[in-house]
């Protein structure tokens, strides 16, 4: 009876044994399976991360496409740069339009005036066929001037004035007193160059008076009209009046023109051959003595002649 428990016993020893025994066997494969199943999801993992970057490199390739659209903005710039190439031309185009009046300036008629047409017979005339010595001649000489400064002769009736020093200007009046009139003088220019220069003087002193002044009206050889006021000789005192190209003046050597002069009260209108080329106001003297102006600008003397003097006494008309 005894036996029959230990007997018992053994069975379930052995039992038990053979539990523990299976139980390595069967962790094995559940062990295991992990184990493959762990590179398994590892290797797809580390796959993928590598498919992944050509996406993430694709996707830097978005924000790279702004570039371009950066690109063709500079060239829209540049091309906005290009316009004012293209505004040059039309400014261009524009220029002529505004070159438009000088047309309507030049269209503009040219003032002239005949004073035998306009005025008739003159009160005076002297067209140099005869020498005239008491027109010119000082009252206490009988014989024209020939001084270090100016000189004046008559050659087949024709009056020559010659400048003796270059860089001065000089007159001579003659004995005519005249107020308000149209005064006229014909020249030829003779040997003449540059700025040698040929002209009127008006409303100067008396004889003897100690000073001179009056209003000259000159052109130069090279045919610009200079007038100025001559305030004092000694010093020499000017004020000028008027100074411009003149085309109506023909220019250079052995040519004539004809300076006339209108005064009436403080108005001037100054006449090269006929065309009206300047006018001014002046009221610094009122009348006075007619004469011939000359300056000699080049490196030596410079002689005009004086082909005809007529003037138009104006009060006589009042």
């Amino acid at each position: 009876m005894k036996r029959i428990p230990s007997l018992l016993s053994i069975l379930i020893l052995l039992a038990m044994a053979a539990c523990v025994m299976r139980m390595p066997g069967v962790q094995a494969p559940t062990v295991s399976a992990p184990a493959s199943q762990a590179p398994a999801v590892a290797a797809p993992t580390n796959t993928t991360a590598p498919a992944v970057l050509p996406t993430a490199t694709v996707a830097p390739a978005e924000p790279t496409a702004p570039p371009p659209t950066v690109a063709s903005q500079a060239a829209t710039v540049i091309t906005a740069t290009s316009i004012p190439p293209t505004q040059a031309p039309q400014a261009a185009a524009v220029q002529p339009t505004a070159t438009q009046p000088q047309p309507t300036a030049t269209a503009v008629p040219e003032i002239t005036f005949d004073p035998y047409t306009d005025l008739g017979d003159p009160t005076y005339e002297n067209p140099m066929e005869f020498p005239n010595l008491w027109e010119w001649k000082s009252p206490e000489e009988d014989e024209l001037p020939n001084n270090n400064r100016i000189r004046l002769r008559f050659d087949d009736g024709e009056l020559h004035v010659t400048g003796k020093r270059s860089g001065f200007s000089t007159w001579w009046f003659s004995g005519h007193t005249l107020s308000d009139a149209f005064v006229e003088m014909t020249f030829d220019t003779l040997d003449c160059s540059g700025e040698d220069a040929y002209g009127i003087i008006l409303r100067g002193p008396k004889h003897l008076a100690g000073e001179s002044f009056g209003y000259v009206v000159s052109f130069t050889c090279d045919g610009r009209l200079w007038v100025f006021r001559l305030d004092s000789g000694k010093p020499f005192d000017i004020e000028s009046l008027e100074e411009n190209d003149i085309d109506a003046i023909d220019t250079g050597a052995d040519e004539e023109n004809v300076i006339g002069v209108r005064a009436e009260g403080d108005e001037f209108v100054i006449y090269a051959n006929g065309v009206q080329v300047a006018e001014f106001e002046d009221d610094e003297f009122e009348k006075g003595r007619v004469g011939v102006f000359v300056r000699a600008a080049g490196g030596g003397a410079y002689t005009y002649k004086v082909t005809n003097f007529a003037f138009w006494d104006l009060d006589e008309e009042d």
